[in-house]
């Protein structure tokens, strides 16, 4: 199947679906929703939509995380196990397939550097062996709502460049090699935790914030733990082509990510939380 094929199945809630809650044409969602786009969407989506009049748009998608990586002690988090249905929800994805069958798909998320790093991750966790896209991960690509130009070029390039080299050219404008990556990773991670412990106490029913956090922390360590694994320059010069250390470093790296524990995010701000605490 093509990434479009997969994504055509896909229900919304229009149709009494749970998969999404939009899944069709972007003429169509423009109509229904331009007005409440932020304007570099709303300015991509139309230049998109005057060079592909039959672009498709799905948004909110959810997505079940392939917990086999956690169960084999690639990434080290087993909170991932207490996140129940299909906590990984991709905001918007914007798809098209032309008449050769050559179909492209377009993952997009807000802008800021901390975006960027969980739209890669996402895509790292989407694309794993044994996960729903796995056989189309050249078919996709990631990016954040920096620049309306941006999103619709780089739409329009993926018919006629390979994905993994437009992936590289838009990891170049947010991070110039690992220890960059790293530090964003990081920060993110400790902003995470922050606001974590102060909006949860807040709230009356605290579950999907606390399920978004949980995803926020594995794809900062999937990153991580990726990119380091992919990078042959790191192989060579740091581990002597020794991939058995690069791999135990690259561990390292994800297990460095800070997070609250599922549990510590339920106690925050209640009574059991005051009590531990004397």
């Amino acid at each position: 199947m093509s990434v479009c094929e997969i994504l055509n199945e896909k229900i919304d809630e229009r149709k009494q679906g749970s998969d999404c809650t939009f899944n069709g044409y972007l003429e169509d969602y423009l109509s229904l929703h331009e007005e409440d786009l932020e304007p570099v969407l709303k300015d991509a989506f139309k230049t998109i939509l005057e060079e592909e009049q039959d672009a498709k748009i799905i948004t909110d998608l959810k997505h079940a995380i392939s917990k086999d990586a956690v169960s084999n002690q690639i990434i080290r988090y087993k909170d991932v196990f207490k996140l129940s249905s299909r906590p990984l929800i991709t905001p918007y994805i914007i798809y098209a397939e032309h008449e050769d069958g050559e179909g492209r798909a377009l993952l997009i998320l807000p802008p800021s550097k901390e975006n960027y790093l969980y739209g890669k991750g996402m895509y790292y966790c989407l694309t794993e062996p044994g996960s729903e896209f796995a056989e189309v991960k050249n078919e996709l690509v990631s990016i954040t709502a920096e620049s309306s130009t941006e999103i619709s070029s780089t739409f329009s390039r993926m018919f006629a460049e390979k994905a993994g080299a437009i992936q590289r050219n838009l990891d170049r404008q947010v991070f110039t090699n690992y220890d960059e990556l790293k530090k964003i990773a990081y920060q993110a991670a400790e902003e995470e935790k922050a606001d974590a412990i102060e909006k949860l106490p807040t709230l009356e029913d605290r579950t999907q914030e606390i399920y978004q956090y949980v995803v926020h922390w594995l794809v900062l360590k999937k990153v991580l733990y990726v990119q380091y694994m992919v990078n042959k320059t790191i192989l060579k010069t740091e581990h002597d082509g020794n991939v058995k250390r690069q791999r135990n470093q690259a561990k390292i790296n994800a297990d460095s990510i800070a997070f609250l524990s599922y549990s510590e995010m339920w106690r925050l701000g209640t009574a059991e939380e005051t009590k531990e605490d004397n």
